[in-house]
C-alpha cells in the first residue's frame, strides 16, 4: 500500500484497494502522523475541491499511479506480502 503525503492539503492519499484508480484522502493526524488503514480513507470529491486543492490532489494522483512515491508497507502488509 502506497501512502503520498500532502503538507499542503494536509492530507495524505492512496489509491484504492480494487482497480487503484480512485483516489483517496485521510487528514494528516495533529502530530503529523498519518493513517495506514486504508478502511479510514475516503474517495476525494474532486468537484468539491477549490482551484489549489484540486492541482495538489491532482499532482498526488498523477505521481501515485505512475507509481513514483516511496512504498510505505504497514507491519501487517509487510508480514503476508502486500
Amino acid at each position: 500500500m502506497r501512502f503520498m503525503i500532502s503538507e499542503s492539503n494536509g492530507c495524505t492519499y492512496t489509491l484504492d484497494g480494487n482497480h487503484g484508480v480512485v483516489l483517496m484522502y485521510h487528514p494528516l493526524y495533529a502530530d503529523g502522523t498519518y493513517e495506514t488503514n486504508r478502511g479510514a480513507y475516503a474517495d476525494v470529491e474532486w468537484d468539491e475541491l477549490d482551484d489549489d486543492a484540486y492541482d495538489e490532489a491532482d499532482r498526488c494522483y498523477q505521481l501515485l499511479k505512475a507509481d513514483q512515491v516511496e512504498y510505505s508497507d504497514t507491519p501487517m502488509a509487510e508480514m503476508y506480502g502486500g
